[in-house]
């Protein structure tokens, strides 16, 4: 190794050393002749290179340009990524003009980021402080580290003949993390819109978490369930299913998203599970005069108070995707987590991954308008469409708001033909995608039984005729439910209820302590702006109150009905813009929000307990 390589990775070894073994038989081996590109002198005397005849950094002045390119940095930025990075000029100027900031670098190809080493001095980048190294990690892997980070807080550089050599892992690094800018979106969007519907709903619903059992009585270690897992989904394509479900039922579980039961009991089989998380009063329709005496319905505690006089089998919950869920079932103990990616069939999804099923079969999953219509004919949302119509809005018209309500674009079937979808697809999409790749790890294979859907990469096609062949497992059925029923509590509904009402008295005390520090905290700020001299005393006052505050066991709970990070920034932009007595405006704010919540819990619990009583 040349004198400039040692001296590099002596850095490297100081500064990380878990990645300087994860690197060393690399290193080891790595010699000149390795180089991906070709290295010459600048006009300036610095060391340059291009690429395949292409310059990765100026022929004239390397560092100039560096500095030029990192000048764009913004001071409302805080992390600075560099998508590849050439020899390391932008990075080096960066860690020397920007020591606050946290610097990550993203190279894929070890031996691009070894071949830095021969020609260009780190020492600069690995004496920054807030430094983060992601080499030759997967993208999984990168994608989890990135999105710690706000997309307002990074700034993002790339020079496209840097990372060219890697083009398709830095494609699919930046589609992972507009897919999650795009979910982050979606949840505050649904977050500002829903939270007081959610808040009324959990009130209504609270003495269930102490009534109902939890789905976590059929969770079974990953690909231990050899009965495999049927998921019927309400797009168009289910009707090329519904013929067989009689059949399927005795090969496999059946469960059905909450808006394609309709559909499926008219054909005179009941599903085994029924899946309804969503809040609204819409969703709850999905189970209107309906009944059904063999299936298990898993709902969650935010939902229409209506879900939980449906006539089934059982209901069971499973843990709540808000708050004020989370904080009762930590108290009155655990129902089972599962995931939300945007749409009732990832949930639905996501119980047969952890009911342990070694296969899984997704049938109307079309992610598209398939034959241009939105949902499965004879579907609670396809009949509504038509009751509601009207000479002015028309059924037709309701489908094709719903169609073009998102940016439509082109996307391929499992027979390779083109069908309509639009973004919002995608990013159910991309869920399937990550999460299919995940459990196959484990032994969990997902499948479609509808050709006509949206092909994921990941799940594969299977014909229902294929499907079929499989044995009857009637036995092995009954075997999994009895295995799940002798799990369940077995504690006493006295019992239970006694637990529900101590746990409602501690919560209940816990909002008035959080309510009195926020009523001392704009008190506090009251007299800091009426009297600039007490700022300095009143500002470690704040900080001594903050610090209770985050140790409260109700703050959590609180967040639900307290504004979103967009909701405070639009409020606070109303401020005085007092430079001195600033940051006490924005205190206040943040705590005339957080009495307004607690104001808000305490008095949905006091007006749905009483009328529960």
């Amino acid at each position: 190794m040349n004198s400039l390589l040692n001296k590099n990775v002596a850095l490297l070894k100081e500064r990380f050393p878990d990645l300087y073994t994860l690197l060393k038989n690399d290193i080891e081996h790595f010699t000149e002749s390795q180089m991906p590109f070709e290295v010459f002198s600048a006009k300036s005397g610095e060391i340059t290179a291009t690429y395949k005849g292409l310059l990765l950094h100026s022929k004239y002045n390397p560092s100039r340009e560096a500095n030029q390119v990192i000048s764009s940095f913004s001071n409302e930025k805080s992390v600075a990524v560099f998508f590849a990075f050439g020899l390391g000029y932008a990075p080096s100027a960066f860690a020397k003009s920007n020591k606050d900031s946290l610097l990550i670098l993203v190279e894929q190809d070890v031996k691009w980021f070894l071949a830095s080493f021969f020609v260009f001095d780190w020492t600069e980048i690995f004496s920054h402080q807030k430094l983060i190294l992601l080499v030759n990690a997967p993208v999984e892997a990168c994608t989890n580290v990135l999105s710690n980070f706000s997309q307002k807080e990074i700034q993002f550089y790339e020079a496209s003949v840097q990372s060219s050599h890697s083009q398709a892992f830095f494609t699919e690094l930046k589609n992972n993390l507009k897919s999650k800018e795009q979910k982050e979106l979606i949840n505050t969007n649904t977050l500002e819109r829903f939270a007081h519907l959610w808040l009324k709903n959990s009130c209504k619903n609270l003495k269930n978490f102490a009534l109902l059992d939890g789905v976590e009585s059929y969770f079974a270690p990953p690909a231990k369930n050899d009965v495999p897992f049927v998921i019927l989904a309400a797009g168009p394509s289910l009707e090329s299913v519904l013929p067989h479900l009689k059949e399927l039922k005795k090969r496999a579980f059946l469960v059905c998203v909450d808006t394609a039961l309709k559909v499926v009991l008219k054909t005179g089989v009941e599903p085994d599970f029924i899946i309804l998380v969503d809040p609204q009063y819409a969703c709850a329709l999905h189970l209107e005069f309906l009944k059904t005496k063999e299936s298990i319905l898993i709902t969650e505690s935010a939902v229409w108070p209506s879900v939980f006089r449906f006539p089934c089998k059982k209901i069971v919950l499973c843990s709540s995707l808000f708050p004020m869920g989370r904080y009762f079932e930590s108290k009155i103990g655990k129902k089972g987590v599962l995931e939300a990616g945007g749409s009732v069939s990832t949930t639905a999804w996501d119980f047969a991954r952890k009911a342990g099923a070694k296969d899984i079969f997704i049938a109307g999953l079309d992610l598209g308008f398939s034959g241009k219509q939105t949902h499965i004919r004879g579907s609670q949302f396809e009949e509504r469409a038509h009751f509601l119509s009207n000479r002015f809005l028309t059924a037709e018209s309701t489908s094709v708001t719903s169609i073009f309500s998102s940016p439509t674009e082109n996307a391929k079937d499992y027979c390779g033909n083109t069908i309509l979808s639009d973004k919002r697809m995608d990013l159910f999409a991309w869920w399937f995608e990550e999460s299919c790749k995940v459990a196959e790890q484990n032994g969990q294979k997902t499948h479609s039984l509808t050709k006509k859907s949206r092909a994921i990469n990941g799940i594969d096609f299977v014909p229902i005729e294929i499907f079929l062949k499989q044995p009857i497992k009637l036995e092995q059925k009954m075997q999994f439910l009895n295995q799940a029923e002798n799990k369940q509590n077995k504690i006493s509904l006295e019992k239970r209820n006694e637990i529900y009402q101590n746990v409602v008295k501690d919560f209940v005390e816990q909002l008035q302590f959080l309510l009195s520090l926020s009523q001392k905290g704009i008190e506090l700020c009251n007299k800091g702006i009426s009297d600039a001299e007490k700022i300095p005393t009143i500002t470690e006052e704040l900080k001594l109150l903050d610090a209770k505050i985050l140790h409260s066991k109700a703050k959590a709970a609180a967040s639900l009905v307290f504004p979103t990070e967009r909701q405070l920034e639009k409020k606070s932009k109303t401020l005085p813009q007092d430079e001195k007595r600033k940051s006490l405006y924005y205190s206040r704010l943040i705590y005339s929000e957080l009495k307004k919540a607690c104001q808000d819990y305490l008095f949905a619990l006091q007006k749905y307990e009483a009328h529960s009583e």
